[in-house]
């Protein structure tokens, strides 16, 4: 009987470590940030005649190599909206992927089947273009906050009628109400 038991073990203990083809394991979280924001009332914010939009969303930086699995987006904005991921420092699109919000009170979760790979202490910005958006005023804290292995170093943000990297930074709002789902190598 010992036999059989060490035997099950041993199976157990070795099918549980079997890397993925690469030789790459990751580990991550869900919802990233916004676990820590949901205390925080939300407001909202729609453009008004012919008002511009916004290009608005965070900075963040991850403090070890992983990717972008998923995005999460809450906003009340119905259809298609594009979200960009930039490399803050070139100010340059990486990738940018349209979702379609059906959900306009709640965030709606979309899984990448392609994961987007960011770089270790690399800032990086998340956005999305829209006419109207959520928001968290921070009146009692401020960026930047940290979550499992990344720092939201910035709320970012730019009046435009069309995509372009957003040039402004604070420290005591939350635009766009965007979330991601984080993993890194193990």
């Amino acid at each position: 009987m010992k036999i059989y038991i060490t035997l099950f073990s041993i199976i157990v203990l070795f099918s549980c470590t079997v890397l993925p083809k690469g030789g790459v394991s990751y580990f991550g979280e869900e919802k990233n940030f916004s676990k820590q924001l949901k205390s925080y009332t939300t407001y909202k914010r729609e453009a008004q005649g012919r008002e511009p939009g916004w290009e608005l969303g965070f900075a963040f930086i991850p403090h070890k190599d992983g990717r972008i699995s998923g995005i999460w987006l809450k906003n009340p904005t119905n259809g298609n909206i594009p979200v960009s991921i930039w490399d803050a420092d070139t100010k340059q699109i990486i990738q940018t992927l349209q979702f379609n919000n059906s959900d306009t009170l709640n965030y709606n979760h979309f899984v990448l089947t392609q994961p987007i790979t960011l770089i270790a202490q690399k800032k990086y910005c998340i956005t999305v273009n829209v006419t109207k958006y959520y928001y968290h005023s921070l009146p009692f804290t401020s960026l930047p906050i940290q979550a499992n292995n990344c720092t939201m170093v910035s709320s970012v943000y730019e009046e435009t009628y069309y995509q372009r990297f957003p040039q402004y930074e604070i420290n005591n709002v939350i635009h766009g109400l965007i979330d991601v789902d984080l993993d890194f190598k193990q």
